[in-house]
């Protein structure tokens, strides 16, 4: 298993508490690796997170958040980059940005460049249905950013099929499965995401805890049990629970 989407309890103290703690549970659960996302205005500072992970011989696969609005946005990117940063984490949402504006796409353009594959909040609720980004903007983003893996977030929630829909057009896009699979999980949107998974042929979706959205063990054993349950076809669940993300990061298998 490797997790693609995680972040840092900020509950359990410094970086360094929260890092062991998470990759004690996470090992414990099985998971070899995991893209650890960070928020620095709701956690730690990019630098430390990608310090800390350092110390645990790329268990880590850090993607730092930074708002495209800001002045030196390009060269924090490049300095990350140097640092150590895997990908890059977008939060339209939280910073209160269209994901297909014009200081979006630049940015993702250059983490392309970069060699490095982008994460962004699609998940849809009031704030992202206001600013409209929805897996329309995702697709004119992937459009204009066509050398960059870019990721949906959530999967578009229930928007599922509309992100499905633009992920077979353009190859470029992602869908990260994280959270909507376990908040959707009474809903009928179980049998769409089944449904996506096979109608893109396992390829291009991958699993995310999402954690602390609840316990680590929690969240592997009932996203285990939910997609074990869609009986996918062939390989797919494999994909899904660890090739897809690897490939994502752009690592050989």
């Amino acid at each position: 298993m490797f997790d693609g989407h995680s972040h840092l309890d900020k509950r359990l103290g410094s970086v360094t508490e929260a890092m062991h703690a998470l990759h004690r549970d996470a090992s414990g659960a099985g998971v070899k690796g995991m893209v650890l996302l960070n928020l620095p205005e709701e956690g730690y500072k990019n630098e430390e997170v990608l310090e800390r992970a350092k110390g645990y011989d790329g268990f880590f696969r850090v993607f730092p958040s930074l708002n495209p609005g800001h002045k030196k946005v390009f060269e924090d990117l490049h300095r990350l980059r140097v640092s150590g940063a895997s990908g890059l984490k977008l939060h339209p949402r939280l910073h209160n940005y269209q994901v297909d504006s014009a200081e979006s796409a630049s940015l993702v353009t250059l983490a392309g460049r970069l060699r490095m594959p982008v994460i962004i909040d699609g998940f849809p609720d009031g704030k992202n249905i206001a600013l409209g980004n929805l897996p329309d903007a995702f697709a004119r983003l992937a459009e204009k950013a066509t050398g960059t893996r870019i990721a949906i977030g959530h999967a578009g929630g229930h928007r599922l099929l509309d992100a499905l829909m633009a992920a077979k057009y353009f190859k470029n896009l992602h869908l990260d499965l994280s959270y909507t699979l376990l908040y959707y999980r009474n809903a009928s949107l179980t049998g769409d995401i089944a449904y996506a998974i096979e109608s893109i042929r396992g390829e291009r979706v991958f699993w995310g805890s999402d954690y602390p959205d609840r316990p680590y063990s929690e969240t592997v054993n009932l996203s285990r049990e939910m997609l074990e349950g869609m009986n996918l076809p062939g390989d797919c669940l494999k994909r899904v629970m660890e090739k897809n993300v690897r490939l994502f990061l752009g690592e050989d298998l």
